[in-house]
């Protein structure tokens, strides 16, 4: 135990003990003097708290420095319905986003669980919304690495701006439902009935002045009658409470990190002022909601003022009119505090990379550069010893063939990842990438829908044709399409003509294309629209060996028939 430890304990003892010899001499001896003890115990009790804090807040640095770029997925719990939320609100005024199928081909959820270094669950929620959104605004993009350099750069702001998130790590998920959608709330009558209870027990008090008897009887009365309605409506609203309390310190935080001047650069500082000033009525009303301590006996007491002036039911009324009237400067707020979360758990988890670059991206589909992308040294973030690969896209797309097991699916998705954190946290994982803006959609992964009892075959087709109309209806942006195996679910005379002519339809003059194949044929039907890749295998002392090292040109080797051979099926099957 150091010195500060027990220099604390030593403190809080000494006022328990100063305030017991205090009561127990003035009771034993009358003497109302010792009760004077009360006062140097209740200055070291101060002292304690204040000491108490500050380990609390050096043992709260400390975990923040260990947690600050480490490598290992984070230890949290991810309720994925709660973190989407703010995504699902904002996606219907968002004119792109990743959706669902390409997200899952991604395997969006689990980077999204090493990259969730966030410190709240506003954070949590826009980073989600961030990384499915992305910008196609070069100046955006800058703006938020620059906030990612800063978090980087300058270990004393980010400890900060990080303890004081921690304010917000009880936050209720809801709370974005609650401002992007205050009318669906329940309204509560009777408000000036309310207001009525709520002056009578201001004023039952006097009448103990002039008449002791019978002001007790009216507060008693007043009490019993603001009781009921407490319970009556308690049912309704409580609920609420966390919602509320959450943006309450919402408003109270987002005040605290305006008044760092580090930041002001990076945001729009006018706005978050102006949304401070009009939020302040609803931090002030909403105060008074669900009041609590971690003393029990105050908060007893807390419960009783709450239930006699109807604080609970008053102020909820009036809070949720707040809402309603500033629902905008709620979610500016919101979306700040939230920002900020989410930009320096991105700037950990760059720390945490073995290397990363930030993308070069050009505006438009027509453009000087031949190169439509390039990437060098990609990797995929989810492997703890990947194969760095490098790749150049012109305006022929890519057509990758090689073995089961070879790399094919994990390099097309290693692409569609740095697409995506490209313009999403201006982050890549390549030691160089370079792209136009995209919009990312994908068919990689098998995805079968026995609920509404579709096949797979029925489901990849749908996927691909979302991917057609995008191409025929946006020629204005650039699309990049990732195929993986198409039409798998049919035969293979059907499977390679159908494939042709997606592939040949989709390599448009607005698209990056990139697809794996296991028919050979389509190498060559495809030569004037598709460059050929490869991924090869090679049989080693120990069954089949891949070097996941993307090569030029078709495969010429084929490994479905091997593989059974070394899982040890019957010579009657593998000849």
């Amino acid at each position: 135990m150091d010195w500060l430890k027990l220099f604390t304990w030593i403190s809080a003892a000494a006022a328990v003990l100063t305030a017991y010899f205090g009561l127990v001499l003035a009771s034993n001896l009358s003497e109302p003097k010792y009760l004077l003890l009360l006062i140097p115990a209740g200055l070291l009790g101060i002292l304690a708290r204040i000491l108490f804090s500050k380990i609390s807040r050096q043992r709260l640095l400390e975990q923040l420095r260990r947690a600050w770029g480490a490598s290992e997925k984070p230890e949290k719990k991810h309720n994925f319905k709660e973190i989407e939320l703010y995504f699902k609100l904002a996606g219907k005024e968002t004119a792109f986003a990743i959706d669902d199928r390409t997200w899952a081909d991604l395997t969006g959820d689990e980077i999204f669980k090493y990259i969730d270094r966030t410190c709240t669950v506003v954070g949590q929620q826009y980073l989600y919304k961030l990384l499915r959104t992305p910008v196609f605004e070069l100046d955006e993009l800058k703006r938020r690495s620059q906030l990612i350099e800063i978090f980087q750069s300058n270990p004393g702001l980010r400890e900060q701006i990080q303890v004081a998130l921690t304010k917000l790590k009880d936050a209720s998920p809801t709370a974005i439902e609650m401002v992007w959608e205050p009318p669906a709330l329940p309204s509560l009558r009777y408000g000036w009935a309310y207001n009525l209870l709520f002056y009578s027990a201001c004023a039952a008090p006097v009448i103990l002045l002039f008449s002791l008897p019978f002001g007790v009887l009216v507060v008693i009365a007043i009490f019993i009658i603001n009781l009921f309605i407490h319970n009556k409506m308690h049912k309704r609203i409580s609920g609420f409470f966390h919602t509320i309390r959450t943006l309450t310190v919402l408003v109270e935080l987002a005040g605290k990190l305006a008044a760092v001047q580090e930041l002001h650069r990076t945001y729009d500082a006018p706005r978050v002022t102006n949304a401070l000033k009009r939020a302040k009525g609803f931090q002030r009303i909403a105060s008074t909601i669900g009041l609590e301590s971690a003393d029990p006996i105050l908060g007893s007491l807390l419960q009783y003022l709450s239930i006699y002036f109807l604080l609970d039911v008053r102020g909820f009324e009036r809070a949720i009119a707040q809402v309603r009237q500033n629902r905008s400067e709620l979610l500016c707020l919101y979306q700040w505090v939230g920002e900020l979360d989410a930009l320096q758990a991105a700037a950990s988890y760059r720390d945490s990379l073995a290397y990363y670059c930030e993308p070069e991206l050009k505006i438009g589909v027509s453009s000087n550069d031949p190169e439509k992308l390039i990437g060098v040294e990609m990797y995929h973030p989810l492997l703890r010893e990947p194969v760095p690969n490098s790749l150049t896209i012109g305006e022929k797309g890519i057509l990758i063939t090689g073995s089961n097991m070879s790399g094919k699916s994990t390099f097309l998705r290693t692409v569609g990842v740095n697409a995506l954190f490209a313009q999403s946290i201006f982050t890549c994982f390549a030691r160089r990438y370079s792209s136009r803006f995209v919009k990312l959609m994908t068919v990689i992964g098998r995805a079968d829908n026995l609920i509404e009892g579709k096949s797979y075959y029925l489901v990849e087709a749908q996927s691909i044709l979302r991917i057609i109309k995008e191409i025929e209806t946006d020629n204005k942006t650039v699309i990049m399409a990732i195929f993986d195996e198409m039409y798998r679910g049919t035969n293979s005379e059907e499977r390679i003509t159908a494939g042709f002519r997606v592939l040949k339809f989709a390599a448009q003059k607005h698209t990056v294309i990139l697809a794996a194949t296991h028919d050979l044929e389509l190498t060559e039907m495809l030569t004037k629209q598709y460059v050929n890749y490869h991924f090869r295998e090679k049989i080693g002392e120990y069954g089949l060996e891949f070097d996941y090292t993307l090569k030029p040109g078709p495969s010429q080797t084929r490994n479905a028939i091997e593989l059974l051979k070394i899982l040890g099926y019957p010579k009657e099957i593998t000849g």
